[in-house]
């Protein structure tokens, strides 16, 4: 129960996941946990993945955080970094809708369409995000996390709000592919 709470409450502050992940000198939650890969995403050899899981009929967070990496992808389109989208959704994102979206969003953009939803819940929750369905209706209730996760499938940051700086997430990745900004 005290982690479901807890995972509830970090999409409420950046400023938050700051304070916890202080010292580490990254604008993101620093973690370093092993994660599944994802089928058909699988992380580019000395890249990243930043990794959404949304779902395309969402009116709220997912625009957000789709518009967000987008942004990302602009400064990262030459770059080994994927941007990569997981339906929470499968029964109703069809792999070509999905495909169709992400082809709109940029050539780095992949998604994911796992079975069903239970798939997609589990494989959030080995993410560390949640995913659930509001009183049997369309809605779909999760954490509007980004999460960068190296070549070796590990999560090293975590992102838990669509109220981004995104020249400081441009900063953390560059820290962890090795790249100078200038």
């Amino acid at each position: 129960m005290t982690a479901f709470l807890l995972g509830a409450a970090l999409p409420y502050g950046q400023s938050l996941l700051n304070g916890l992940g202080a010292g580490s000198g990254f604008y993101g939650y620093k973690t370093d946990v092993p994660v599944p890969a994802l089928p058909g995403a699988e992380v580019p050899d000395a890249g990243i993945n930043v990794v959404f899981f949304g779902y395309r009929s969402c009116g709220t967070v997912c625009p957000l955080q789709l518009f967000n990496l987008k942004a990302l992808h602009g400064h990262w389109s030459e770059h080994p970094v994927q941007f990569v989208f997981v339906t929470l959704d499968p029964e109703n994102d069809s792999q070509p809708e999905l495909n169709r979206m992400m082809a709109a969003l940029g050539e780095n953009f992949r998604a994911v369409r796992p079975e069903d939803f239970r798939q997609a819940q589990a494989l959030a929750d080995a993410y560390g995000d949640f995913a659930a369905r509001q009183g049997g209706g369309k809605e779909i209730n999760h954490g509007a996390r980004l999460y960068v996760v190296t070549a070796d499938n590990r999560r090293q940051l975590l992102y838990a709000t669509p109220e981004l700086d995104i020249q400081r997430v441009n900063d953390d990745i560059a820290r962890l592919v090795g790249i100078e900004q200038s």
